[in-house]
C-alpha cells in the first residue's frame, strides 16, 4: 500500500513538473502546395455554399463544421480562407485557414491553430495531451485538403479531361430565332441535317453536336452539325465545316436537364480560365441522348467541348 501511494505521488509530481514546463500558448502549423490555379479555391472558399465539395468532415449547420473529432465554428469567412473558433473537448483555440499563389504557379493551403491551455498546471498537463489529437486532426484536415483540390472533380464538380477531335468533316446548318429555341426546333434543324447527309449517300459519324448564341441580327441563333464520313459539299442551307485534325477540345459530361448542362457548361469555362487556356474556336455541346425520344430530361446524357490550343 505505501508502495502504492508512492507511486501514485511521484505520477502527480510528475504531471504537476510537467504542467509548469509547459508553456501556455501553443501554435500549430501546417501547409501543402497543390497543382490548382488559385482561382478555384477562391471561388469555392469564399462562397459557404460550395464548401460541401471541399471540407474535410461534415457540416452541422450554416457555420459549424466538424473535421474528426474536432468542432470548428466559423466566425468569418474571408476571399482566401476563414477564421474559425476551434474546440475538441475542453480544448479550446482559434483557426486560421489561408491560401495563396505558390511560386509554381500552384496554391499553397495554410491552417494555423492557435491554443491557451489551463493556468493550472495538472490540468494544463492534460489539456497538452489532448493537444496532440489536434495537431492530427490538422495535420489530417490539410492534407485532405490536399486531396480534394487535386481531385477536378470535386474542385469543378464534374469530371473534365483533355482529348483530341476524331472527326473533321461535319456538316452544319443555322438558323436564326426570336426566342430560345426549343427541344423539337433544334432536333428539326438535326432532321434537315440528317436527310441532306442521307441525299449526298454521306454516312453519319457520330452523334450531332449543336451550340445557342446569341445572332447578329436575332436574339439567338442556334447552329446544328453532324459529323460525316467524307467531306460533303456546301449549299445555300448546308455548310461544310472542317474541325482542326487531332485539335485539341477539353471534355466534359452533364447527365440531366437544361439547369445541369449550364452548370457543367459555366464549370468548364472556368478551367479554361484558371488554367489560362486560349481557344481557337467556339465551344459546343453533344446531344448524346435524342431528347425527343427521351421524355425525362434528368436522364440525357450530353458532352460539352471547349477548343483549347495546348
Amino acid at each position: 500500500m505505501k508502495k502504492l501511494l508512492i507511486v501514485v505521488f511521484v505520477l502527480i509530481a510528475l504531471v504537476a513538473v510537467l504542467g509548469f514546463l509547459i508553456p501556455s500558448e501553443q501554435k500549430i502549423a501546417h501547409s501543402v502546395t497543390v497543382d490548382c490555379p488559385v482561382e478555384a479555391p477562391t471561388r469555392l472558399v469564399s462562397n459557404p455554399a460550395k464548401w460541401s465539395a471541399w471540407w474535410p468532415g461534415a457540416k452541422l449547420n450554416d457555420s459549424a463544421y466538424t473535421s474528426g473529432q474536432t468542432l470548428f465554428q466559423i466566425q468569418k469567412v474571408l476571399l482566401n480562407g476563414f477564421q474559425a473558433a476551434s474546440q475538441r473537448g475542453s480544448l479550446q483555440g482559434s483557426v486560421d485557414f489561408n491560401f495563396f499563389m505558390a511560386a509554381n504557379g500552384g496554391t499553397q493551403f495554410n491552417i494555423n491553430g492557435a491554443y491557451r491551455l489551463s493556468s493550472n498546471p495538472f490540468k494544463r498537463a492534460l489539456e497538452y495531451i489532448s493537444l496532440v489529437d489536434t495537431k492530427n486532426t490538422l495535420r489530417d484536415f490539410i492534407q485532405q485538403i490536399e486531396t480534394n483540390f487535386s481531385d477536378i472533380e470535386k474542385v469543378y464538380g464534374f469530371s473534365i479531361q483533355r482529348n483530341q477531335l476524331v472527326h473533321t468533316a461535319y456538316i452544319s446548318l443555322k438558323q436564326p430565332f426570336d426566342h430560345q429555341p426549343s427541344v423539337l426546333e433544334i432536333d428539326s434543324l438535326v432532321q434537315e441535317v440528317k436527310q441532306y447527309i442521307a441525299a449526298q449517300q454521306g454516312k453519319e459519324m457520330d452523334a450531332p453536336i449543336m451550340n445557342i448564341y446569341r445572332g447578329e441580327n436575332s436574339p439567338f441563333e442556334a447552329m446544328v452539325a453532324i459529323a460525316t464520313n467524307r467531306e460533303l459539299p456546301s449549299t445555300n442551307r448546308f455548310l461544310l465545316k472542317n474541325m482542326v485534325r487531332n485539335g485539341y477540345v477539353m471534355v466534359a459530361e452533364a447527365k440531366g436537364g437544361f439547369q445541369v448542362i449550364d452548370s457543367c457548361k459555366k464549370e468548364l469555362e472556368n478551367y479554361v480560365l484558371d488554367y489560362r487556356k486560349s481557344s481557337p474556336a467556339i465551344p459546343f455541346q453533344q446531344m448524346i441522348t435524342d431528347r425527343v425520344k427521351e421524355k425525362d430530361s434528368s436522364k440525357w446524357i450530353t458532352k460539352l467541348f471547349y477548343p483549347v490550343r495546348n
